[in-house]
């Protein structure tokens, strides 16, 4: 069975694809951004390409080997829509929205279609109005931070302990023309000392429970924090950790919740120093 090879690049980084893979037909999709496909004699060939491609950072993935199996490729490589003018997706997939965050997740968490991950873009797709901050704990592929600049923050930093997914959050900060404005690091959060308008955590209830202190402290005047990947059952309990969070009614999507509040009361310095134990975000 004969297999496919889908390859995004930009005029910069064609050549270097066409050395691996050879002359190809390119199709534009946006700015400078270009994608090709490429017929290969078999699934094995394909696979072993796209981790060559990978190697000398292109983003690639393997196509569809037959057409049983294009629909479901097809409905996997959609965009995500956020808001009502943006829409996440992967380099290689088309968008005509007015605002394209284009995320690559390679060994990293997150290409913005999970529903967790989709609560919290659309926060920041509403709440964003330009120059705020925003840190990103738990970043994984960056998906949040990138996307918070794309839509007008005046920076972000991202915190996570996978050093792959770190490079694909770099990554992704560049092909998104935002790598000036957006860092991204493997540095404790209680190591933290600036503060931020908006903190964005997407990880497990527990961490965030852990993490309560060190995540409010963290949070600038008048800023506001966003919590997600939790079940229904889960929120009770997060609430409670958050004590000196006022939050809102809770946001719902396909049976995971997000919650997003704002500090309520001045609380005691042990509390806004952090005193609980560092976790290597």
């Amino acid at each position: 069975m004969s297999g496919s090879v889908v390859v995004a690049a930009d005029r910069a980084t064609r050549p270097d694809v066409e050395r691996i893979l050879g002359s190809g037909t390119w199709t534009f999709l946006r700015n400078d951004r270009w994608v090709a496909k490429y017929e290969v004699e078999s699934e094995e060939v394909a696979r072993s390409l796209v981790v060559e491609l990978r190697d000398n950072q292109h983003p690639a993935v393997a196509g569809p080997p037959d057409s049983d199996r294009a629909v479901a490729w097809n409905n996997w490589n959609r965009p995500t829509p956020v808001g009502e003018t943006a829409e996440v997706c992967f380099p290689w997939v088309a968008s005509d929205a007015e605002t394209v965050v284009e995320i690559d997740p390679g060994l990293g968490f997150g290409a913005g279609d999970h529903p967790s991950t989709r609560l919290l873009l659309e926060e920041l797709a509403v709440r964003i109005k330009g120059g705020e901050s925003v840190l990103d704990v738990g970043c994984g592929s960056g998906v949040l931070a990138v996307a918070s600049v794309c839509f007008g923050a005046g920076n972000a930093f991202g915190l996570d302990v996978n050093e792959a997914g770190l490079l694909a959050a770099q990554a992704n900060a560049r092909r998104n023309r935002v790598a000036d404005s957006v860092q991204f690091s493997s540095i404790l959060l209680s190591d933290i000392k600036d503060k931020y308008d908006v903190v964005v955590a997407n990880i497990h209830d527990e961490i965030l429970r852990r993490l309560a202190g060190d995540l409010v402290a963290r949070i600038a005047p008048g800023g506001w924090l966003g919590l997600s990947g939790v079940s229904p059952g889960q929120v009770s309990r997060l609430r409670s950790a958050f004590s000196n969070i006022d939050f809102e009614d809770v946001r719902e999507m396909q049976e995971w919740n997000a919650l997003i509040g704002r500090v309520n009361i001045e609380y005691p310095k042990s509390v806004q120093e952090g005193d609980h134990d560092g976790w290597r975000t």
